[in-house]
């Protein structure tokens, strides 16, 4: 099974540095400058060494054990199968040294312990140096790719067991052919002679063997851990054994002496290697844990200061395991919620059971939605254990599995009752703010007003024989009384309560039908510039009240870009995502169309921007500006279900964005343009004036009969069906919309028609407050803004009238 390469760095996972490599190179040129210098004696007899057999090969053995268990702890750790390889293969060489031992004479008994002479030995011998290359081969090959081979880890221990248990089984039927069908082999020794050995071509073999192992582990790993580099130096040593061993020809020669020892050493080396990465981890686990008691104690203080920190500022700490309930909250958590002392459970339903009925949806959603922001943000009301109601604020992280579902949770809360109410009373302080100034900038604006007209009236009372001096004054009166009614329409379109007559239409056609109006009011030193969308969505909205905002933006361009400049009207289609509406409650995420006034001029400051939707605030020089522009154009907006905004730096100009709300159905094309002629009375029409002021009352009736209507009146609805409900001729309804008695002038209008069918409706208002839901007439009523004149009447009536 392909795998994983194992996290933790090992002797088989370890590259060897630049040391390692030299002492490799060492070691090899010093065994083969003695290889060769033994090289000329190798066949000459030694003084007699009785001890050297047993000691050999007990050393031998142990070496080898010890090399075997190392192997074996190493795969049981890693799982990797070359290492089991090995393992096997220093395990096979332990068995076969051992057997060999016994089968030497008068070591530990008097004659053999097995075998029945030294071909037995000797054959031992052979199978024992075939091991190291044998078993060398494979681990070789399957290291070369580079790919990290393991074992399942439920399967370690057996597959170990079985590897250990196929290599006894080995060495048994070995043991078995070298003793009892030793006959059966090729002969390879004569008394301490082993010259047949060679002659057989079984030692060049063996050498050979040993080399293509070294080569193929050379080539194909490049020798890129430390367990290769001298895993090399251990067969390339079994070599120089074999080259030193094979020419002595005999027991006891310098040239079987000198093997023995760099058989020795082969074995020594993997062991000195992996002893000395004992050492090492040793040295590296005391480091690792004084790092870890240095971070344990850097944990500790960090948590301490949390916990200060925390209390300082009121908070508490919550982590929740969501797959066993299980939870960890400090003291302070739990009094937030009003407990005395520490509660023994604590879950998300515990939470929720806090939480208002009011505020539990929202508050569910927001910790079931943490599956996908990773994050926990809530802001509710809570009911405590004591029943007190409190604000509280729950901020924390989400831990998710490899599904992407939480599993647990972690954060703050934190009791923001005293915030809560500090912001309320806040946003009181401003509302107030906003109030006052309001109601100055009315005043100021409405006295100069009433300057102009109430002066011009004096003037006419106190001289009324001067035609021509009092058409000039009541001219002069009319003009303030019509900028009055201005300054009133702009603020009821910012405070959206202006009466609003939308229409389906498409705002290109409304642009380019009003192109020449916006050239004339910006002038001929700024470029105008159309930058229409083909494809652009229809809109609902007022024209009229359209038409005014562009020009109330196309104004403050101007007067932003006094030397010349560039405005660029823009239309689009455009999408509001939910984080740029996030303080927009009323507004849903979705297609919209974009209108975008933009200018080349100065621009404006954060403070400025800030401000800049504020009604009469203005930064024009007095009596250039009435600061009433753009709260008309957002208030215009925000009635139409849109949303307003300013981009601009200093220095790079301004624009305006207009978002409004895509309409459903055809636009409806071009109104007629030019005023209808008057219509007066033809057969004597007769209207009921329905209307609460006793002043209006009187101008509307005056008016009506000046254009030859005969007229009923009322002042409030109740007597307005008292009278429809009688004999008397009424054609017409003209009527208020926003009266005192219960009823509003479009519910009169309904009810009027109930009792006579074939009943005209004129509707009539400058504020309709509260009367509508949605602040607007139903659109077969026609409706006359005040303040209106004569002629405006004469052309709503002519309108009524003409329809059948």
């Amino acid at each position: 099974m392909v795998d994983k390469e194992p996290k933790l760095a090992t002797l088989a996972t370890a590259r060897p540095g630049r040391t390692q490599r030299l002492a490799a190179a060492a070691v090899s040129l010093a065994f083969g400058a003695v290889t060769l210098a033994l090289a000329p004696i190798v066949s000459r007899q030694t003084p007699p060494m009785p001890a050297f057999v047993p000691v050999y090969q007990s050393a031998l053995t142990v070496v080898y054990a010890l090399t075997t268990y190392l192997f074996f702890a190493q795969y049981r750790r890693t799982r990797s199968v070359p290492l089991l390889v090995l393992g096997a293969g220093s395990l096979y060489v332990t068995l076969v040294v051992l057997l060999q031992l016994l089968s030497f004479p008068n070591v530990l008994v008097q004659g053999r312990l097995i075998g029945n002479g030294p071909d037995t030995t000797t054959w031992l011998w052979t199978f024992w140096h075939l091991g190291p290359p044998l078993f060398a081969l494979p681990y070789a090959i399957m290291e070369g790719d580079g790919r990290s081979r393991s074992v399942r880890p439920e399967w370690v221990s057996r597959v170990g067991w079985l590897a250990a248990a196929g290599v006894a089984a080995a060495v048994a039927l070995v043991g078995l052919a070298v003793t009892r069908y030793v006959h059966l082999l090729p002969k390879s020794v004569e008394g301490d002679d082993y010259w047949l050995v060679t002659t057989t071509g079984i030692g060049p073999m063996i050498v050979a063997l040993s080399v293509a192992a070294l080569v193929v582990l050379c080539w194909t790993t490049r020798l890129r851990t430390v367990l290769q580099l001298w895993l090399a130096v251990s067969l390339l040593l079994l070599v120089f054994n074999n080259m030193v061993t094979l020419p002595g020809a005999a027991r006891g020669t310098v040239g079987w002496f000198a093997g023995r020892m760099e058989a020795l050493f082969a074995g020594l080396i993997l062991l000195g290697v992996y002893l000395r990465e004992v050492d090492f981890l040793y040295a590296r686990a005391e480091s690792a844990a004084d790092e870890r008691e240095a971070r344990r104690a850097e944990l500790q203080l960090a948590r301490d200061s949390l916990a200060l920190a925390l209390e300082a500022a009121e908070m508490g700490d919550w982590d929740l395991d969501l797959r066993t309930g299980a939870s960890r909250r400090n003291p302070r958590h739990d009094a937030i919620f009003g407990y005395d002392r520490p509660v023994a459970t604590w879950d998300v339903e515990t939470f929720l059971r806090h939480v208002l009925p009011e505020d539990r949806a929202m508050a569910r959603a927001a910790l079931e939605g943490a599956d996908r922001a990773d994050r926990v943000d809530l802001h509710c009301r809570i009911r405590r254990a004591d029943g007190a109601t409190r604000w509280v604020a729950l901020r924390g992280k989400a831990y998710l599995d490899e599904a992407g579902k939480a599993v647990a949770m972690a954060g703050v809360v934190m009791d923001t009752t005293r915030q809560h109410e500090a912001e309320d009373r806040l946003n009181q302080a401003q509302k107030m703010e906003a109030i006052g100034q309001l109601t100055g900038g009315v005043a100021h604006d409405f006295n100069n007003l009433l300057t102009i007209i109430v002066g011009n009236l004096d003037m006419i009372v106190r001289k009324p024989d001067n035609a021509q001096r009092v058409e000039r004054l009541a001219t002069s009166a009319m003009t303030a009384a019509k900028r009055g009614a201005e300054v009133t329409e702009k603020l009821l379109s910012f405070s959206r309560r202006q009466v609003l007559r939308p229409e389906t239409v498409n705002p290109n056609r409304l642009l380019k039908d009003f192109e020449s109006l916006l050239r004339r009011a910006v002038g001929e030193t700024i470029e105008v510039r159309l930058d229409l969308d083909a494809s652009l969505d229809p809109v609902r909205l007022d024209p009229g009240q359209f038409e005014s905002a562009v020009l109330n933006l196309a104004v403050n361009a101007r007067d932003a870009m006094p030397g010349g400049g560039t405005l660029t009207v823009k239309t689009c289609n455009a999408h509001l995502d939910a984080h740029e509406i996030a303080d927009r409650g009323d507004l849903s995420p979705g297609a919209y169309v974009l209108v975008s006034v933009k200018d080349t001029g100065h621009g404006m400051d954060a403070a400025t921007m800030a401000r800049a939707f504020e009604p009469f605030f203005t930064t024009k020089d007095v009596g250039k500006g009435t600061g009433l522009g753009l709260s008309q154009v957002y208030g215009f907006v925000r009635q139409a279900g849109g949303h307003a905004q300013i981009k601009s730096e200093p220095g790079q100009g301004t624009s305006v964005e207009l978002y409004l709300s895509r309409g459903v159905g055809q636009a409806v094309e071009s109104r007629p343009e030019g005023p209808l002629p008057q219509r007066r009375a033809a057969a004597g029409e007769v209207v009921l004036v329905v209307e609460d002021e006793p002043a209006v009352l009187e101008m509307a009736v005056e008016s009506l009969g000046e254009l030859g209507y005969r007229t009923l009146t009322a002042t409030q609805a109740s007597e307005a069906l008292d009278r429809l409900q009688g004999p008397e001729r009424i054609d017409i309804l003209f009527s208020d919309v926003v009266m005192p008695g219960g009823m509003n002038g479009v519910q009169l209008s309904v009810e009027a028609r109930r009792l006579r069918p074939g009943l005209r409706v004129l509707l009539t208002s400058g504020y309709t407050g509260t009367a509508l839901d949605d602040q607007s007439v139903p659109a077969d009523l026609p409706l006359l803004s005040k303040l209106y004149q004569r002629e405006e009447l004469a052309t709503k009536m002519r309108l009524v009238l003409g329809r059948a």
